[in-house]
């Protein structure tokens, strides 16, 4: 209200020093033909004027102001460049193009250099009195934080929340209005000594899924738990071993459901494994204006992947009023009345008044109250135990229904693959069988026709053999048949020279006749 007042001084003042710049010009011309009095008339109008003027434009900027600020709860999330003057600073919209899914390479978001602060204009955070702290300190716009002081992540859905300005909201009513590109949420130390792991997990898996479902085109970032001392005021109720374990815990998730994690105690914690000694707050669990710088710087420089910095960050204080301060007390927080003064002052709420006084004066929650919504957190405890028991049995049937089905696929798959190993082996046994039958069939027309051959070869050399036997035959009978008709030519020759010697008494011729028809036989012979 202050700074829009300024502001409506300021240009007021520009356009009377114009007016007045007008004004004298004017007036050099008009003394050139005017007497005093004339010119005393007007320079007593103009005033007149220029103050009807300045009256008129204050009571426009007061009707202004209240018309604004009676708009409680009103969504002031819009796109860039509509905020008008003296509202506070928007956030750019989500959409499909800026939605991204993390990767195991992408889940823990890396440093990015040259990153600029405009990046913030396209964030809002969820958080508790961590992030309460960002914004009193002037890190975070009022209205780009939904927070409160000792509120829970099992409580965060279902809480009413009030910011600086008197704006309440619950957190669906903030998502559906905030549809931020990115949506840290930095919880999980409130109610860190749960004495159920599973109740603390499942309540920030389940608080997860409803961002999710609010804003379904935003990223998500989970935030680390940031250190504490754990010799600090409230180290009965955390300690860093807790933190650690829950923190791998809150990496895990953001692996799994392709969201981002941000470690920012990579920044916040000493090499002894507590919180730095320059970034805590008085208590060891809250930090100091360093330690809520080094958290802003350190979200600037690890960026959500594809989200534009582009722009000019500006952050429009909204002084807290400790009359309208929000209070989570209890075991979760383990905030009380006799360190509420304190925490107070760590999260410069009780800047104009000491601690008794806000103390008084805030709307902490009473005995009554206290009492009262303990019984409801424990019953709504009792009922996420019962619902979260009977989504197990339902997990462990459907588990069980599963395995069934697999069991039975897996049999069935066995059986078929055995049924076709049969019958590949009966195809192959078959198939062997053929090529025996095949080979045997071959085999006996070799054989038969090598005795056919065999056959024909006998028949052939028996052939030739009779042939030969007959020529051999056919020979001799000629051989015989010469040799018969040279004995008979012989025979005839000796009996004509017998008669011859006869008659003549010479018996020398016949005998050399004799030996000559000899020879003739031996020659035949041959």
């Amino acid at each position: 209200m202050k700074e829009n007042r300024i502001h409506m001084w300021n240009d007021i003042f520009k356009k009377l020093r114009k007016i007045k710049r007008n004004t004298a010009r004017k007036l050099d011309n008009i003394m050139q033909h005017i007497g005093t009095k004339e010119l005393i008339a007007i320079s007593l109008g103009i005033v007149v004027i220029a103050f009807a003027i300045i009256l008129i434009m204050a009571h426009i900027s007061g009707v202004k102001n209240n018309s604004l600020s009676e708009k409680d709860g009103e969504n002031q999330i819009a796109n860039e460049g509509t905020s008008g003057d003296g509202d506070m600073p928007v956030v750019e919209m989500a959409s499909k193009e800026t939605k991204t899914e993390s990767t195991p390479d992408t889940t823990v978001l890396v440093k990015k250099e040259g990153a600029k602060e405009g990046y913030l204009n396209r964030c809002v955070f969820l958080g508790d009195s961590r992030t309460v702290a960002m914004v009193n300190y002037g890190f975070f716009n009022d209205d780009s934080a939904l927070a409160q002081i000792g509120i829970s992540h099992p409580a965060f859905a279902s809480n009413k929340f009030m910011n600086n300005a008197g704006k309440e909201y619950t957190m669906k009513s903030y998502l559906e209005s905030h549809q931020a590109q990115v949506i840290y949420i930095l919880l999980g130390v409130n109610g860190i000594n749960d004495s159920s792991e599973d109740h603390y997990k499942n309540t920030f898996i389940s608080l997860i899924d409803r961002v999710a479902e609010l804003a379904p085109n935003s990223n998500i970032v989970l935030v680390s738990i940031g250190p504490v001392d754990d010799n600090g005021r409230y180290k009965d109720y955390v300690q860093n071993a807790l933190i650690d374990k829950y923190n791998d815990f809150l990496l895990e998730i953001a692996k799994e459901k392709h969201i981002f994690y941000l470690d920012i105690a990579e920044v916040l914690k000493g090499s002894d494994g507590q919180v730095k000694s320059e970034y805590n707050g008085g208590d060891g669990l809250h930090y100091s204006g360093k330690g809520c710088e080094a958290i802003f710087n350190y979200i600037v420089e690890h960026p959500v992947p594809g989200i534009s910095d582009e722009g000019e960050y500006i952050v429009k204080y909204v002084k807290p009023d400790p009359n309208k301060v929000k209070v989570t007390t209890g075991d979760e927080s383990g905030i009380n009345e006799g360190n509420f003064g304190d925490l107070m002052d760590i999260m410069g709420i009780t800047e104009d008044q000491n601690a008794s006084d806000a103390s008084s004066q805030s709307s902490i929650v009473t005995e009554d109250e206290e009492a009262k919504k303990k019984a409801e957190e424990e019953k709504k405890k009792q009922e996420e135990e019962e619902e979260e028991a009977a989504r197990q049995k339902a997990e462990e049937e459907e588990a069980a229904k599963k395995k069934a089905e697999e069991e039975e696929a897996a049999k069935k798959k066995a059986e078929e693959e055995k049924a076709a190993k049969e019958k590949a082996e009966e195809e192959e046994a078959a198939r062997k069988k053929a090529e025996e039958e095949e080979a045997a069939r071959q085999k006996a027309e070799e054989e038969e026709a090598a005795r056919q051959k065999a056959e024909e070869e006998e028949a052939a050399r028996q052939k030739a053999e009779e042939e030969e036997a007959a020529r051999q035959k056919a020979e001799e009978e000629e051989r015989k048949k010469q040799e018969e008709s040279s004995n008979s030519g012989s025979t005839e020759n000796t009996e004509g020279n017998g008669d011859n010697g006869s008659g003549d008494g010479n018996e020398a011729p016949t005998s050399q006749s004799e030996g000559s028809s000899g020879q003739t036989t031996e020659n035949n012979g041959d």
